[in-house]
């Protein structure tokens, strides 16, 4: 990631990150549902302008459907139809790229190249990327892996994934704060517990769904969903319950390498292959 930045654009904050002497020089921001691309880029060459070095590119993990260097679609609005020359230089080109197709390019050198695998990323919604037999499931437009907007029945209404056990949607329900959510979880408060716990057991069908469907070897799960108290443990014990016994133990879940910088460095990385196609 020689002199290329990696920025993972979320829908609650944006994570900006860049490599020198072995060591990573990180930034985060707050973003949000109005956040708009003046927001983004002015805070990005904030981060830039403190680098002890000129970046020769930028890869951009962003949310939403990306087609032509251009953010096609996105539920932060804002955002939708923002180009890539917009974030360029002089000196340096910006590349957009789904933030979980970022995951997967970040993640999937880890893996032997005929390791079948899925990446789902459960944060705000739900995203999934797959890799079987050395080849990512793209689909027609290469929108493959929108698992958040998988239907699924509850109490009598048919509701999406990323409605029912998405960040957004659990931070609703509980009707407070992500650090008041979490404190509530750590001392065990009903009203907190029982929201997780729904959460994960609706994440854990579709973990079930993800298995029987592409028999992966490992699905690695990153995301701020995962850092609820309770929600990857049910999640997997619902998985469990739902799935073929020898699937689900053929199957390995896992965190990510870096969750933390995961969107950032695939971006990173997909932006240097740009740069560098021999790479």
């Amino acid at each position: 990631m020689n002199k290329i930045i990696g920025v993972d654009a979320g829908s609650t904050k944006m994570l900006m990150t860049a490599e020198y002497e072995g060591e990573y020089i990180d930034k985060t921001v707050p973003t949000g549902s109005d956040v708009t691309p003046e927001y983004l880029k002015s805070e990005i060459f904030k981060f830039i302008d403190r680098l002890p070095f000129v970046p020769e590119g930028m890869g951009m993990g962003v949310v939403g459907l990306v087609g032509d260097e251009t953010l096609k679609m996105s539920h932060l609005q804002n955002l939708c139809g923002m180009k890539t020359e917009y974030f360029s230089t002089e000196t340096f080109k910006a590349h957009f790229i789904n933030d979980v197709k970022a995951a997967m390019v970040c993640e999937e050198q880890f893996y032997s190249q005929n390791t079948a695998f899925a990446l789902i990323m459960a944060g705000t919604g739900f995203a999934m990327s797959v890799r079987t037999q050395g080849v990512n499931v793209l689909g027609q437009d290469g929108w493959a892996g929108e698992i958040g907007s998988s239907p699924y029945p509850i109490n009598g209404e048919i509701k999406t994934l990323d409605g029912i056990s998405g960040g957004k949607a659990i931070l609703n329900k509980a009707g407070c704060s992500i650090d008041e959510l979490i404190k509530a979880l750590n001392n065990n408060e009903k009203f907190a517990t029982d929201i997780i716990k729904q959460g994960g057991y609706y994440f854990g069908l579709a973990l079930s769904n993800v298995i029987h469907t592409f028999n992966p070897e490992f699905i690695v799960v990153g995301g701020g969903c995962t850092k609820f108290k309770g929600y990857m443990d049910q999640a997997i014990l619902t998985a469990k319950q739902y799935t073929l016994e020898d699937m689900f133990n053929n199957c390995k879940i896992i965190e990510p390498s870096d969750a933390k910088r995961i969107v950032a460095l695939g971006a990173a990385k997909f932006a240097e292959i740009k740069l560098n196609p021999e790479y």
